[in-house]
């Protein structure tokens, strides 16, 4: 059923299915005040401004983002046609060093393009992806998502899993701004206290792995995926220490992005609690 929907709407014309995608957000907007709030409150607490205007915007950017991946994730036409990579020299020299690569990226701007894009203009990585609790719906996204060429693993897969793809300098992709439940770690974003896995500082320490930061913008017409300068590790300092100095690295770059476009940004979700 949910397939034959998505196939429904990916061959609507796209300004109908940003009509609904807006509806449909705009929908929530309104009837999940408690998430609307939290929202707002993050914005307010982290950015400031009128942080109700930035909060409405950033739903009614999530509702562009998300016509646009059901009408174009994992079309290599459209892509072709209108993304370009920005900084494909600071992954040919991580990828040189024979170490494995860590992109990680934020829960801003359309991330979900960004790694099907790299796949299809470059080449294609490892994705690692938290399932979604729905089975159908965790179904449907990753075969969306493995159509880029992307080969997609759960986060529950053993740690030896990923320590092996990047033995042999593979590319592994993960997205870092939240934290489960687990999580003990914390780390300074927007002057806050928040809870964050520390996994690829760990990687990274102790497998001497370069961390690419890397994020999405919106030009006129085009994209472009916009692959930062490695965060590399100083393997001669203690274990906890690095681990800290990466993640504060790569939270910083985070802050960056956030506080150039706020509104790109996933508000929506309890960051700081």
């Amino acid at each position: 059923m949910l397939n034959m929907v998505f196939k429904v709407l990916r061959k609507l014309p796209f300004p109908v299915l940003k009509s609904i995608t807006s509806f449909s957000i705009m929908f929530v907007y309104l009837a999940l005040p408690k998430r609307r709030r939290m929202a707002e409150n993050n914005i307010r607490l982290a950015i400031g401004g009128n942080y109700k205007k930035t909060a409405l915007r950033t739903y009614l950017y999530f509702a562009n983002m998300l016509a646009i991946n059901i009408k174009h994730l994992g079309n290599k036409e459209f892509i072709k046609k209108h993304v370009r990579i920005k900084g494909i020299e600071n992954y040919e020299y991580a990828k040189s060093l024979n170490r494995g690569v860590i992109f990680t990226t934020a829960h801003f701007g359309n991330w979900e393009m960004m790694v099907c894009a790299f796949a299809l203009l470059y080449e294609p990585i490892y994705v690692m992806v938290r399932p979604l609790d729905n089975k159908s719906v965790d179904r449907l996204v990753e075969n969306v998502r493995s159509s880029c060429g992307n080969k997609i693993l759960s986060k529950r897969l053993s740690a030896f899993e990923f320590i092996k793809i990047l033995r042999k300098n593979g590319v592994l992709g993960v997205l870092v701004d939240q934290a489960s439940s687990n999580d003990t770690f914390k780390i300074d974003f927007f002057n806050r206290k928040a809870r964050v896995s520390e996994g690829i500082g760990i990687f990274s320490h102790k497998l001497n792995v370069p961390i690419l930061p890397a994020y999405m913008v919106e030009l006129e017409n085009t994209y472009e995926v916009v692959i930062e300068k490695p965060i590399l590790p100083n393997v001669e300092e203690s274990f906890r220490k690095d681990v800290e100095d990466i993640m504060k690295k790569v939270y910083s770059r985070f802050e960056e992005w956030i506080r150039k476009e706020p509104h790109k940004y996933f508000w929506m979700h309890n960051r700081w609690k």
